[in-house]
């Protein structure tokens, strides 16, 4: 999920897992073409060529809605010159209907190709935060799946064959089929399904820095910085972080990675940097020129950053993997109402604080631990208003189902409670087993409970997920923490 500001802040395996049952029969592919044109600096182009659709009306919808992202950010507002054609390569009619929709053709029509413009230096400028617009900026382009592609309605779960075209001797890179170094002009990829398209990022110009690092998986790092920034010192934090997250889960349900980081010049004193955003199989990580991270980093910047890499990455596991209901399949107009944030946020949150220090001396891992807690979760609770106190857990993750990012009181709560949750279920767990069993053994059997029964969790099944795992009895705690904090 979005994390806050400063550290306060598909192709893919849960496709496999919770998709599976509503992919397409057919193996009839939809082809996408992106292209950027230096002579329309301001604007990406979108081809989506289909095959043979039959008679009838279709709608082009543009996502409202971030994986993830627990808000709603219209696209659809930067999109400008749809058009449409038939199989015949007649003109087919294109009316604006309410929401994110264009209605192509009628009942006569057999459609065959849509292409449309969207604005992403309007985009920038009209979306305050740098974490869900795409950016163009000298020598770069940087553009988030979902804010460019949409797809065409009843065809989202057909694989898709994407071909991005920039400008001659630009590398061109895609998170979908990640190389280093990347090809130069035009990429090919393939997609799953609309899904893993819109989750995937592309990545363009002479600006960005891309490097393959060292993994048992494939890891890549896509650097556009417009500021100093210390590459190798951020790579190592990078291979660290994923090493830890990697050994902490003891599972890569990723083929490849890819670490997207963004060190850019604030557009005006009204925008806002600082948070970062979770994939299938990559992470976007966007910091104004004050975040770089430079060769004097002191240790609390480090340790931020090694922090932030760490909640992020672990998202791929939780919840892209293994998440409770209504995660998936996903709603792209609007953001769906969860009951589960607490987790999906919460839990990987302190994941990442036991993550990050497992591998210190125990005096050492205390101190930073400690002051990690202290500083994300306990102090949350000396400033929470009371209306919020009164919210049970459950009310409080369907709120900030919408709201985390845009009123933060919601988000830093619900992964707060999350958080302090977790942690008591770790000592508790701890302390009946003498230290044979711990918190990492839930989560870990999470991810293998979701991969053999391919849904969602319910909150009512997690007690005794967790007690298969560990043999400890966790159900007072969990039941203490879901309750309202104020009675």
């Amino acid at each position: 999920m979005i994390d806050g500001p400063m550290g306060e802040k598909v192709v893919l395996v849960v496709l496999g897992i919770f998709a599976s049952s509503v992919l397409a029969s057919t193996t009839d592919k939809v082809a996408y073409h992106l292209s950027y044109d230096l002579n329309e600096p301001e604007i990406v182009q979108v081809q989506i060529d289909l095959p043979d659709t039959g008679r009838g009306e279709r709608v082009l919808v543009i996502p409202r809605a971030i994986p993830m992202g627990y808000a709603e950010v219209s696209y659809d507002r930067f999109v400008e010159q749809v058009s449409a054609r038939s199989k015949n390569d007649a003109p087919v009619s294109v009316v604006r209907e309410a929401g994110p929709r264009w209605r192509l053709g009628d009942a006569n029509t057999t459609l065959s190709r849509v292409e449309y413009s969207v604005n992403v230096a309007t985009m920038e400028q009209k979306l305050l935060s740098g974490a869900d617009s795409s950016k163009i900026r000298k020598d770069y382009l940087g553009l988030l799946g979902y804010s460019v592609f949409g797809y065409i309605e009843g065809f989202e779960q057909r694989e898709i064959e994407l071909t991005i075209t920039v400008p001659a001797t630009w590398p061109v890179f895609s998170t979908l089929s990640p190389r280093s170094p990347p090809a130069s002009q035009e990429a090919q990829a393939n997609a799953a399904n609309f899904y893993a398209l819109a989750d995937s990022q592309v990545i363009a110009g002479p600006g960005p820095i891309f490097r393959k690092l060292p993994c048992n998986k494939p890891l890549f790092l896509a650097l556009h910085a417009e500021a100093e920034v210390d590459e190798p010192l951020l790579a190592k934090l990078i291979e660290e972080s994923m090493a830890e997250v990697i050994a902490y889960y003891d599972s890569v349900p990723f083929d490849h990675y890819t670490v997207h980081y963004e060190f850019v010049a604030p557009l005006s004193d009204k925008h806002n940097y600082g948070f970062s955003m979770e994939h299938m199989d990559s992470c976007t990580i966007f910091f104004d020129v004050d975040g770089a991270i430079t060769a004097t980093a002191s240790a609390k910047e480090i340790l931020r950053t090694r922090y932030n890499l760490a909640h992020h990455f672990a998202h791929s596991w939780i919840p892209k993997r293994a998440c409770g209901e209504g995660y998936f399949p996903f709603t792209w107009e609007h953001a769906p109402i969860l009951d589960t944030v607490w987790l999906s946020e919460g839990f990987v949150q302190y994941a990442a604080v036991e993550m990050i220090t497992d591998g210190l001396v125990e005096k050492e891992r205390r101190r930073i631990r400690n002051e990690l807690i202290d500083a994300r979760f306990r102090r949350t609770f000396a400033t929470t208003p009371d209306f919020i106190e009164k919210l049970s857990l459950v009310e409080l993750s369907r709120v900030a189902s919408t709201k985390y990012s845009e009123d933060f009181r919601y988000g830093r709560n619900v992964f707060s409670r999350g958080a302090m949750m977790a942690m008591e279920l770790d000592e508790l767990i701890r302390e009946r087993t003498g230290g044979k069993k711990r918190f990492r053994d839930c989560m870990r059997h999470l991810m293998a409970w979701s991969k053999g029964e391919r849904r969602g969790f319910k909150i009512a099944e997690l007690t005794d997920l967790f007690k298969e795992a560990t043999g400890v009895d966790v159900s007072e705690v969990m039941d203490r923490w879901l309750t309202p904090q104020n009675n």
